[in-house]
């Protein structure tokens, strides 16, 4: 090292003497006196240096100092134009490299998905690269992990997910912050995971059906709710939020967070059959009928009045085997309301085995396009500009799959084989 700093310290020197005109005619020889003690460079770098610089030297001094021959270069010129061209090979090199190790860009304004796979949670890129698991679920009676729908906050800064539950394990809903690390655990039992639109409460059951808990992100919990007993279920459903967040419809009932008696809700509250768009004004439900001898079952999009946009009916005649009967499901909206997505599956009176298609509706042109097919999908989420869906699909031989997929149909990934159950990040507004 003492050698490189000699040769530092003559090379400053001789820079400086050469600012000054006229320069010492010996200023070369006194800086390759300095060196030549110095290890030699490899020769590569030697080389490089070498031929361009030192092969056209013009022997004797100069009034201005020494220069390249044919050029008119002095050799400090010539010195810090090499020294410049260094650097800005290195620079790029670095760039480059960066560039490489950079991860893909977001998709459509997001950063991270975050999934289920073999009772384990974890947290990747959005295109499912990078995968780290922030959960173990074990292999215990009541491990596991695991849920349905939307596991990011809204605002993208947490994420949620519960445990094991059943008649022996009473479950819990644990939160983590965007980069997998735990922030609470609080006692909860049920499918989805219900965020406040402002992302700062949960809302879970407690006794399924009867008591529902309200938890702040800090896993304190500020409201506990009942359901009456006028209040009958029409399914396996959570608790769901108002738009406005001051009450959830829980088991037929909507509860007030501010302790006022809850009152009896008819209409399309399950989460599965029932969608409200991004602004709250229209909604996405599904309505079938059967009289004995047909099954009538429709998609209706609507605005919050009831005043009908588009209806999609399907009608099955049971006196033939061969009529499909059609489901619609899953119903998610996009970001700016202009679009549905779905899943339409069939089965047959004969008992054919059951066909599924993931549709996009275009809410005022009524036009449809099928972008994936299965035996089973289910659409989850459109990225946060619109361009693509992620959905899980379940094929014949029950593999399941998380996918995404342009909304036009093109550009279709697989993201995690083995996943049922997934959601993107969403980023807050102005990120």
């Amino acid at each position: 090292m003492r050698g490189h700093d000699d040769f530092d310290q003559a090379l400053a020197h001789w820079l400086d003497a050469e600012s000054v005109t006229p320069a010492p005619s010996d200023s070369l020889e006194r800086v390759v006196a300095a060196t030549r003690h110095r290890t030699p460079r490899p020769a590569w770098l030697a080389g490089l240096g070498s031929h361009w610089v030192g092969g056209g030297v013009v022997a004797g001094p100069s009034p201005r100092g020494r220069s390249l021959s044919g050029s008119g270069l002095r050799w400090s010129t010539a010195m810090l134009l090499l020294l410049l061209i260094a650097a800005l090979l290195g620079g790029a090199i670095a760039i480059g490299a960066g560039l490489l190790r950079s991860s893909p860009r977001p998709i459509g304004g997001i950063s991270h998905l975050a999934y289920g796979l073999d009772g384990d949670i974890y947290l990747a890129d959005a295109d499912g690269q990078n995968s780290v698991r922030i959960a173990d679920g074990g292999d215990g009676q009541c491990s596991g992990f695991g849920g349905e729908g939307p596991m990011w906050s809204p605002d993208g800064r947490y994420l949620a997910y519960r445990s094991a539950w059943n008649d022996t394990c009473s479950g819990s809903v644990h939160l983590s912050d965007a980069n997998g690390q735990p922030v609470a655990s609080f006692p909860g039992a049920g499918w989805l995971i219900s965020w406040s639109p402002d992302s700062t409460r949960v809302a879970t059951w407690l006794d399924l059906f009867h008591t529902v808990g309200i938890y702040g992100v800090d896993g304190t919990r500020q409201a506990l709710l009942t359901a009456s007993r006028g209040c009958a279920g029409s399914g396996d459903h959570d608790p769901l939020w108002s738009p406005d967040g001051q009450s959830v419809v829980a088991a037929g009932c909507e509860m007030p967070i501010d302790g006022r008696p809850p009152r009896v809700v008819l209409g399309r509250r399950d989460p599965h059959v029932a969608a409200d768009s991004p602004d709250g004004t229209r909604v996405a439900y599904v309505t079938s009928s059967d009289d004995g001898r047909s099954r009538r079952t429709s998609l209706v999009v609507a605005d919050v009045d009831g005043t009908e946009l588009q209806v999609l009916t399907s009608q099955t005649d049971y006196q033939d085997p061969a009529a499909e009967i059609v489901y619609f499901s899953n119903i998610i909206w996009s970001p700016s309301g202009d679009r549905v997505a779905f899943t339409r599956s069939t089965d047959t009176i004969a008992g054919s085995p059951v066909a599924a298609e993931l549709r996009v509706l275009d809410v005022s042109s009524g036009a449809q396009t099928t972008i994936a097919t299965d035996k089973s999908i289910s659409a989850l989420s459109f990225s946060p500009d619109g361009d693509r869906i992620l959905f899980t699909t379940r094929d014949g031989n029950e593999v399941e799959g998380l996918w995404a997929v342009d909304a036009d149909g093109s550009d279709k990934r697989a993201l995690v084989p083995g996943s049922g159950w997934g959601d993107w990040q969403p980023l807050a507004p102005g990120s």
